[in-house]
C-alpha cells in the first residue's frame, strides 16, 4: 500500500503515478526609504500534498473510485494520512479535486481518465465523525484484472469511527506543529534588545497558548489505551515545560525581560525534546492505523 487516507487507500498498482509535497512560509513585505524592502518572517504555511491517480477498468472501477473521492471532499472533514512506511503526515483536508476525462464508453460512463488530487495541512483539533464505508477501489473489483493480481489492499476495508490511537495521533501533531511554531517566534526575538523583546511578550504567550489544548487532550485521549501511560506522561511533561515558558514571561519588566526570555525559551526547546522523544512510539501508532490494527 503507498498510503492511506481516512479509509481510502491508495496504491501503486491501483493507479498512483506521482505524488508532490509543498511547504511555504509566510513573509511581509516593509517598504523602505531609499533601499529595498525589508521582509518580516510572519509564520508558517499550510504544507500542501499532491498526487496523481489514474482512473482505468483494470484498477477497478473509474466511477466508483471517483465517487469516493468526491463524497470525501463534501464531508468538509479532516482525514488521517498515512504512507505504507508509516510515517503519519498528519490530517489533511481535500482541497481540489480534478478529474481530466481520457475516454468514455458509448453510454457516457467514465472508462479512463487522470485526477489531481490536492491536500492541505489541517491543524486544528482532530476530531472526526463516523465514517462512512469508503474505498479508493470498489469491492465491485472482483473477477478483475486487479483482483487477479493479488493485491489485496486493492480492495476497501472498513474502518470503525476514529479509534483512540487515531485521536492521539492527531492531537500529538497538532501539539508538535503548535510548538515549532512557537520556537520559530522565538528564534526571531531572540536576537533583539530588552524593549523589542518586552514587545514581543505577548505574542510569545500567545503562541504558547495554542498548544495547551491538543496537549490536555493526548494525555486525556492516552490515559484510554492499555498501553498509553507513557504517552500520557509525555503529554503531561510536555504541558509542564509549556506553562513554566509562560509563566517566565508573565509578568516581565524591562529589567528582567531578558533572563526571563531565555529562562522561557529553554523550557520550550524542553518541551520539543520530548516530544520529540517520543515520535517513534508515535510513529508505531501510526503504522498500527494503517495496516487496521488500531
Amino acid at each position: 500500500m503507498f498510503a492511506i487516507l481516512g479509509d481510502i487507500e491508495f496504491t501503486v498498482s491501483g493507479g498512483i503515478t506521482g505524488m508532490e509535497q509543498r511547504g511555504t512560509a509566510d513573509w511581509a513585505e516593509h517598504a523602505r526609504i531609499q533601499g529595498k524592502p525589508l521582509l518580516e518572517w510572519i509564520g508558517e504555511g499550510l504544507d500542501e500534498i499532491n498526487l496523481n491517480i489514474e482512473l482505468h477498468p483494470g484498477l477497478g472501477d473509474p466511477g466508483a473510485r471517483w465517487k469516493a473521492l468526491r463524497e470525501a471532499k463534501a464531508k468538509h472533514e479532516p482525514l488521517a494520512l498515512v504512507l505504507g512506511n508509516g510515517d503519519y503526515l498528519g490530517p489533511q483536508v481535500v482541497a481540489d479535486l480534478n478529474l481530466q476525462h481520457r475516454r468514455l464508453t458509448a453510454t457516457g460512463q467514465l472508462a479512463s481518465a487522470t485526477i489531481q488530487l490536492r491536500l492541505r495541512e489541517y491543524t486544528g483539533a482532530f476530531k472526526r465523525s463516523l465514517t462512512q464505508p469508503l474505498g479508493l477501489i470498489s469491492p465491485a473489483l472482483s473477477g478483475t484484472t486487479a483482483a487477479a493480481a493479488g493485491a489485496p489492499s486493492l480492495l476497501s476495508k472498513f474502518l470503525p469511527s476514529p479509534s483512540t490511537t487515531q485521536m492521539i495521533i492527531g492531537y500529538a501533531k497538532t501539539a508538535a506543529n503548535v510548538l515549532q511554531a512557537g520556537r520559530n517566534v522565538y528564534d526571531q526575538v531572540k536576537n533583539g534588545n530588552a524593549s523589542m523583546i518586552l514587545g514581543q511578550a505577548p505574542q510569545l504567550l500567545g503562541v504558547t497558548s495554542r498548544a495547551i489544548a491538543p496537549l490536555k487532550s493526548m494525555t486525556a485521549v492516552a490515559g484510554l489505551l492499555d498501553d498509553g501511560a507513557d504517552l500520557a506522561k509525555v503529554g503531561d511533561d510536555v504541558l509542564a515545560s509549556v506553562n513554566g515558558a509562560r509563566s517566565s514571561l508573565n509578568p516581565v519588566d524591562l529589567g528582567n525581560i531578558v533572563e526571563r526570555f531565555a529562562t522561557s525559551r529553554n523550557s520550550l526547546d524542553q518541551a520539543l525534546q520530548t516530544m520529540d522523544s517520543a515520535q517513534t512510539r508515535l510513529a508505531g501508532l501510526a503504522a498500527q492505523v494503517l495496516t487496521r490494527k488500531a
